[in-house]
């Protein structure tokens, strides 16, 4: 991180606060008019001194140290002739909150001691000055660092909150994208085929080309309504109404469904899951396996339920399977209910799930 990052404008506006400080430096001309020299000189030592507090606001460590360093000594050159002049001493212990720790800020606040003690030594400096110099510059420390403290506390705290909004963002996104992909591809995999089967018949069989345009339509309408409620995050998948999807998918993929299904209790949340691993799987077997046999196995136990999918199609059985947004979304739900999912290639893929039944329900 760069050294010299900024304040934030919460902590500007509270730090500005110490530029009040120097109205004591001029108290002394409410009674006594400067001559021209020595107002010449007040007016550059206060533009110098805003440019170095602003100055202050920007750096961190040691030009802010430095910072400190050049406010006490302003003091100290000002004090034969201006006891207001421990303005400047307060604001330099002020800007102590700007260091990185309180270590930091306890070594500079003793510095700021050892150079006004060594400056009385040498100067004997008017005690109108030295004594507010020694007595407010530890407690004005001490609460600028409180505050400042408490200033990036809030600021963390902020920042956190920020952080856990966006990832929620996020995992919507994820969560939107995933569905989406599981509606899309499957039910546009089923349109494409009864597409092509309507353009086959169109010219041999206008009653059978009839039906396959109204499934169509009927698909049309079931994705428009899914679409909606993956947006409104609502949307749950019936195994059931999945298993039959399939069988009438696969049919017109010219691919036999045989399905095995135990009658058990399942939790929402895992059939969701499994209807969805379900359509994945369909979906990838309609595009790219070239099968003629699926065969849907459910099964449980005490501990899980495991479901399987197999088919017969073309598969090499030294390559790798390659994880699309569908495979990898279906990992993401099975693994997010602590569950497991494995492939094995023997005459053709076969898809394992296990889901523990004490999972989330």
């Amino acid at each position: 991180m760069n050294d010299t990052v900024g304040m934030t404008d919460k902590s500007k506006s509270s730090a500005l606060f110490w530029l009040i400080l120097p109205a004591f430096f001029l108290l002394k001309y409410t009674s006594t008019i400067p001559s021209a020299t020595e107002l010449m000189m007040v007016i550059a030592t206060l533009a110098g001194f805003v440019i170095l507090f602003e100055y202050s606001l920007q750096v961190n460590d040691k030009r802010l140290l430095a910072c400190i360093i050049t406010a006490t000594m302003a003091g100290i050159l000002w004090a034969p002739y201006n006891a207001g002049a421990a303005a400047f001493v307060m604001i330099g212990a002020g800007m102590c909150q700007r260091l990185k720790n309180t270590r930091a800020a306890s070594t500079a606040l003793s510095m700021m001691y050892a150079i006004l003690l060594m400056a009385n030594a040498s100067l004997e400096l008017p005690s109108v000055f030295l004594l507010p110099a020694l007595l407010f510059c530890l407690p004005v420390a001490l609460v600028a660092i409180l505050l400042e403290k408490n200033s990036r506390t809030d600021d963390h705290i902020i920042m956190k909150h920020e952080e856990i909004a966006n990832q929620a963002r996020l995992a919507e996104r994820e969560r939107i994208s995933r569905d989406i992909h599981d509606v899309l591809g499957h039910t546009l995999s089923v349109i494409v085929l009864k597409a092509d089967l309507a353009r086959k018949l169109v010219n041999t069989d206008l009653g059978a080309c009839s039906h396959e345009l109204i499934a169509i339509e009927h698909s049309a309408r079931n994705i428009l309504r899914e679409v909606r409620s993956t947006v409104r995050n609502n949307r749950t998948s019936s195994l059931n109404a999945e298993l039959a999807t399939a069988k009438t998918a696969l049919q017109a993929a010219n691919v036999n469904m045989t399905a095995l299904i135990e009658q058990c209790s399942i939790p929402p949340s895992l059939e969701n899951v499994i209807a969805l691993a379900l359509r994945e799987t369909v979906t990838n077997i309609i595009r790219h396996a070239r099968a003629s046999k699926c065969k849907i196995t459910l099964s449980s136990d005490s501990k899980n339920i495991r479901f399987t999918i197999a088919d017969d199609g073309e598969v090499q059985a030294n390559k790798a399977i390659r994880k699309g947004c569908g495979l990898s979304g279906m990992t993401e739900r099975i693994h997010a209910l602590q569950g497991t999912i494995r492939f094995h290639h023997a005459n053709g893929l076969s898809i394992t799930i296990l889901l523990p039944v004490k999972g989330k329900t």
